[in-house]
């Protein structure tokens, strides 16, 4: 695992804007400097965008491709909720924006378990190194660019397309339809997943994962 540029314990980008290619040529640029030759990628959310454009840009590095909870392009409701998180972040304490942003991470099963909420709140409060929301902006002006729909036929590498059944940020008929363009590629419908289906259904996915990854 590695913090993309505006991230974590990664510098905050040295150019104002870029793209999701952009963060593929991080990628390559840190396997390469790892000396590894080729690799397993797996990209959630965001980070599927980013792996799309390294499999299709860096064909060489990739070994397989697992695309988990994203899409070839933003719809307008995934818009629509990066431009309300980006005001409720503005405007809210870390605490109410993370109360707003996750009804749509998880379905109503993760709320009945208090334990697994408390959790996710922990994770979110106590990261020790919280995005500042210029960088959240950068990020999320480089995906608001990404479109892959007529590249995906480009993709070689086998491919596991995995999504929660419940998923309403990037819904199944998104999933389906990187199944659907990506040659050979295996696509895995998660029951009762939401966005954070890794989290909410952790062993099921973690099996769905783990058999594709034992295939190749």
């Amino acid at each position: 695992l590695f913090d993309n540029r505006d991230v974590g314990q990664t510098d905050a980008s040295p150019v104002p804007a870029y793209t999701v290619r952009t963060f593929a040529d991080d990628t390559a640029g840190l396997l390469q400097a790892l000396g590894i030759e080729r690799a397993h990628i797996v990209g959630g959310s965001m980070g599927g965008l980013i792996a799309q454009e390294l499999a299709l840009n860096y064909p060489d590095l990739v070994r397989s491709l697992s695309l988990l909870s994203t899409m070839p392009c933003l719809d307008e409701l995934m818009r629509e909720f990066l431009a309300a998180m980006g005001a409720a972040r503005e405007r809210l304490s870390p605490e109410a924006a993370f109360t707003l942003g996750a009804p749509w991470l998880f379905t109503y099963r993760f709320f009945e378990n208090p334990e697994a909420v408390l959790m996710a709140r922990r994770m979110s409060l106590q990261n020790p190194y919280p995005q500042p929301l210029d960088a959240y902006r950068r990020q999320c002006a480089a995906s608001l660019t990404h479109d892959t729909r007529a590249r995906l036929g480009q993709i070689r590498a086998p491919t596991h397309v995995v999504v929660g059944a419940e998923d309403v940020l990037t819904p199944p008929r998104m999933s389906r339809l990187l199944a659907e363009r990506i040659p050979g590629a295996t696509l895995t419908i998660i029951p009762g997943g939401g966005h954070g289906t890794f989290m909410e259904q952790a062993a099921a996915h973690d099996a769905a994962m783990i058999g594709f990854l034992r295939r190749h």
